[in-house]
């Protein structure tokens, strides 16, 4: 049986995030915020033990594991296009605001974990469960201690899974630490200890 731990974490900021634009799996990059906040994940995530990086093969995901991966010194992360966002025809590209005046509370509702469903034509919330649970299965194949970094809305597959009503509002390069075992997923709490302030 597979048994890992993994620490799973919201890419830097993309440029559609600084813009507030439902990504899904559109492609937008990195902002230099994003960049900076990549080289601040580095920093909590020396001591952690990790042993390989994962990413989604979406640009703003593989380039914040990237960078974490070259500053650790560990090979080139793995892609895994399972980890990739939810997708939908319906809102991809649109603001939250244009979201909201069209569809009045279904972001919110998905965000906060009262609803699965999004509008429109998207990705039904099972398929998109069962290909996250699927790649993160097979990350923890890859070391003991694997940072994976991917989307807003696994944290949501996560919550479900774990049954902790963890919900779709992670801050960038912010996470979760779990251990699966045979597609049981256990959450242990935030990624990283707070930063001291001392």
């Amino acid at each position: 049986m597979t048994f890992g731990e993994l620490i799973v974490v919201r890419h830097g900021q993309s440029t559609w995030n600084g813009e507030r634009r439902w990504a899904g799996q559109a492609d937008p990059p990195l902002t230099d915020l994003g960049r900076r906040q990549a080289v601040d994940l580095v920093q909590r995530c020396r001591g952690a033990q990790i042993g390989a990086v994962v990413t989604s093969d979406l640009s703003r995901a593989r380039e914040t594991g990237l960078i974490v991966a070259q500053a650790l010194e560990l090979d080139r992360p793995a892609e895994f296009p399972d980890l990739r966002e939810r997708w939908s025809r319906t809102i991809t590209g649109l603001t939250v605001e244009e979201i909201e005046v069209t569809f009045p509370g279904a972001l919110a509702a998905w965000r906060d974990g009262t609803s699965t469903d999004l509008p429109g034509d998207s990705e039904p919330f099972d398929v998109f469960a069962a290909r996250v649970l699927r790649g993160l299965q097979a990350a923890t194949g890859l070391a003991s201690v694997v940072l994976v970094v991917a989307h807003a809305g696994l944290f949501r597959v996560l919550g479900n899974a774990a049954r902790t009503g963890t919900n779709a509002r992670t801050a960038n390069t912010d996470g979760r630490r779990i251990m699966m075992a045979a597609g049981r997923v256990s959450d242990n709490g935030p990624a990283f200890e707070p930063m001291s302030t001392v």
